[in-house]
């Protein structure tokens, strides 16, 4: 039934998305914003269906320098959550929507978790500085756009974040071509932005790094685009913005993931 009211709410929206572009040049995460036409998105995409064994996203030696930043800038968060411990198998009173909402993006149950308590901490009522509202920490502009009212229940917020997710995966599945690498310019993007992700990677590729790779590459530009002499690089089409929360972002979603995937087995094997 979620999933058919997932697909449903999607084909909704496609009207609303040839409005917008690929590249959203609000800084805000959840903001969809008017852009060029010729790069139209679809939001309409069909759900995605591919599934594989969860791959190792926090052991490759690229993952060398994110540690050196998340040590310098203190990261600690992970340590200190409330549910970082588990001792009944449960992650939140939202388990099972959060279990039946992953399978229409094909993630993992228990990374959606991590999003969602990174987000929110499964605080359903909570309201961000800048209005984002929710478990999943969403827009009123994104709301409006996909036609779903975030505050009437937990379950309407977290089918608004997940078609977020599928917008943003229709920006960046052909733009990264591994589906290992695409998950942290997903998970950068749901806090960042797209349009900054996407400047990074433009820095990236002009400054002979890889812009398909997050650590030690797309990363590094997202950092620096904080500092005037890459913000206003030509390049750029969304200005000024510190990475370090998104860069953490990334790093401390998928730290508690590893750990929600060492306490609670799962026998299904998802895409991430």
């Amino acid at each position: 039934m979620i999933k058919q009211s997932i697909f449903l709410t999607i084909v909704l929206a496609a009207g609303l998305a040839l409005l917008y572009s690929k590249e959203p040049r609000s800084p805000d995460s959840t903001a969809l914003d008017p852009g060029d036409r010729d790069t139209v998105i679809a939001v309409a995409k069909p759900m995605r269906t591919a599934s594989c064994k969860s791959p190792d996203l926090l052991g490759s030696r690229e993952a060398t320098w994110l540690t050196y930043e998340l040590a310098r800038s203190g990261s600690g968060s992970i340590a200190s959550s409330d549910y970082y411990t588990l001792n009944n198998g449960s992650v939140s009173q939202y388990d099972d929507l959060i279990r039946e909402f992953s399978d229409s993006i094909n993630w993992d149950w228990r990374l959606l978790a991590s999003l969602i308590y990174q987000e929110s901490g499964f605080r359903p009522d909570v309201v961000s500085g800048r209005g984002a509202y929710g478990l999943m920490q969403i827009m009123p502009v994104t709301a409006r756009n996909f036609g779903v009212d975030i505050k009437a229940s937990p379950e309407n917020n977290i089918r608004a974040g997940i078609l977020y997710i599928n917008w943003l995966y229709s920006i960046f599945d052909t733009r990264i071509s591994s589906e290992q690498e695409r998950l942290y310019f997903i998970l950068a993007s749901y806090n960042a932005g797209p349009g900054h992700v996407l400047d990074a990677m433009r820095l990236a590729e002009k400054n002979g790094m890889d812009p398909q790779k997050w650590n030690g590459n797309v990363a590094l530009w997202l950092l620096k685009k904080s500092e005037p002499e890459y913000y206003k690089d030509p390049v750029v089409r969304n200005g000024y913005f510190t990475g370090k929360e998104s860069v953490k972002f990334v790093s401390e979603v998928l730290e508690r993931f590893a750990h929600y995937k060492s306490s609670i087995p799962e026998e299904k094997n998802q895409l991430f």
